[in-house]
């Protein structure tokens, strides 16, 4: 164990860690406020109860081995058992700083390891679907997600002064987190969304006579409730729509997944996603990009043997999301594209826009 150099119990010093770093760090702008009021769930929720009541120097490896092991019971996720070990090595580790232990406990701790979720992705027929079944605002709000790949909380952050209509750009600035206003995730993921014609459609009509800054809000023209949204109102417009049951964040993996396959290049992907790195959108969706693979080996046996070019063997498969209908223009909009490529669903444009 950590040698102690007092009688602090784990829940004293818990308590002194939020007073003294996360609140600070979050005055000095050096932690989100999300990022502090998660902290605080899981101190509150997971560590807590069961080390609280023990002397901060009587805390082993072995005890917090039997905390991840109490943890997996409860039937939490990898990830969130892993975000739990990273709080309580930042915890222990400033304990020794400030002179309360010799030695952090948790400093050899691995972080369980688990698969990722699956993504589960939508086709252009179950958006049209999914869109169709809604009113507004809902409808429109599920479009810009589809449309954008924003991440829910910039989605409730979006304020109208954000939209350049003239531009045809959304810029996202901020983000909503636990009904805090802040900086979105990351420097990268401020950034420039190109709009489709048909949300920006969309979103102009939903701007005539609105009052409230934010773009999507309640009745009221207060901020989303996040919680409510992604437990209630979310799982709701599935069933509206006889859809089985996503994430909200899938939305974000399908907008992804028709960039995809519609031929978009990764640095593209990787700009209108905000990832920190082009190897971030790689290694998240490198293994729907195969198509695009085969479709530049082509384009090298043409521009090198033109007419004498050997015919593929067999034609081409998109992502099992958004593959081009027969004729369709590469960068005509997946979902509104319909069936016949040469029209560029005019018809299915016309009616999402109405």
């Amino acid at each position: 164990s950590g040698v102690t150099r007092d009688n602090m119990t784990v829940a004293d010093f818990t308590r002194k860690w939020q007073e003294n770093y996360l609140a600070v760090q979050q005055q000095l702008g050096r932690l989100k406020p999300s990022t502090v009021s998660s902290y605080q769930s899981n101190l509150a929720g997971h560590i807590g109860p069961f080390f609280g009541a023990m002397q901060l120097g009587d805390v082993t490896l072995v005890h917090i081995q039997e905390f991840i092991k109490a943890l997996l019971g409860k039937g939490l996720s990898p990830k969130t058992i892993g975000n739990t070990i990273v709080i309580l090595k930042e915890m222990f580790k400033h304990a020794v700083q400030w002179g309360h232990l010799g030695t952090n406990p948790a400093q050899y701790v691995e972080r369980p390891r688990g698969e990722d979720k699956e993504m589960d992705v939508f086709t252009p027929e179950e958006i049209r679907r999914l869109l169709d079944a809604q009113e507004e605002p809902l409808r429109t709000l599920l479009l810009t997600a589809v449309l954008t790949g924003m991440r829910q909380g910039e989605l409730f952050g979006l304020q109208w002064e954000d939209i350049d209509f003239t531009a045809h750009l959304i810029h996202v600035r901020r983000a909503l987190w636990h009904g805090t206003l802040g900086t979105p995730k990351s420097r990268r993921s401020r950034r420039a969304i190109d709009m489709p014609p048909t949300l920006e459609a969309a979103l102009r009509r939903l701007s005539t006579g609105r009052c409230s800054a934010f773009v999507f809000c309640s009745e009221k023209g207060t901020p989303i409730d996040a919680d409510n949204f992604r437990h209630r109102e979310f799982p709701q417009a599935l069933r509206r729509a006889g859809l089985r049951r996503v994430r909200f964040h899938d939305l974000r993996h399908t907008y992804t997944s028709l960039l995809i396959a519609h031929g978009a290049h990764p640095k593209y992907i990787q700009a209108q996603l905000g990832h920190a790195s082009i190897q971030t959108t790689l290694d998240r969706y490198g293994h729907l990009m195969p198509q695009l693979h085969q479709a530049e080996a082509q384009k090298l046996d043409q521009l090198v043997f033109g007419e004498q070019a050997a015919k593929p063997a067999r034609r081409l498969t998109a992502a099992r999301v958004g593959r081009p209908a027969r004729g369709s223009k590469m960068g005509a909009d997946p979902i509104t594209a319909g069936n016949h490529g040469s029209k560029m669903g005019a018809e299915n444009t016309k009616r999402l826009a109405t």
